[in-house]
């Protein structure tokens, strides 16, 4: 069983990670949305900003392949923060079963006392 400290530690480590990948998951989102909103914008310019006359073809759809490596970053990013989470409650889990055996032991402890009190009076 690991010991308390270590448990500790690495919560806050995993925590820590966590942290990291999820601003890295909102970096990547934000430059997907912005690499989208350019590309309508760049569509609507070529229109002469004309809503009416904006029509974007399927082939116009290839042109988001720029996009592909955010979209591989933000799928990774995503991954790594999943694996983060799965290993923070383990080691929560972890934590909590290290304090229910130690209180258990506590009890079981003054639980024999009492008993050894009480045999002793009788």
């Amino acid at each position: 069983m690991a010991k308390k400290n270590e448990i500790s530690k690495n919560t806050k480590f995993y925590e820590k990670e966590m942290m990291k990948w999820e601003s890295r998951i909102h970096i990547s989102l934000i430059l997907i949305i912005i690499g989208i909103v350019c590309f309508y914008l760049f569509h609507l310019k070529i229109d002469n900003w004309e809503f009416s006359k904006l029509s974007i073809r399927t082939y116009d759809f290839s042109k988001f392949s720029f996009l592909s490596p955010f979209i591989f970053y933000l799928t990774f990013s995503v991954r790594q923060f999943n694996h983060y989470k799965k290993q923070l409650d383990i080691y929560k889990l972890k934590a909590t079963d290290f304090e229910f055996i130690s209180q258990n032991k506590i009890l079981e402890r003054i639980d024999s006392e009492l008993n050894l009190k009480y045999k002793n009076v009788s």
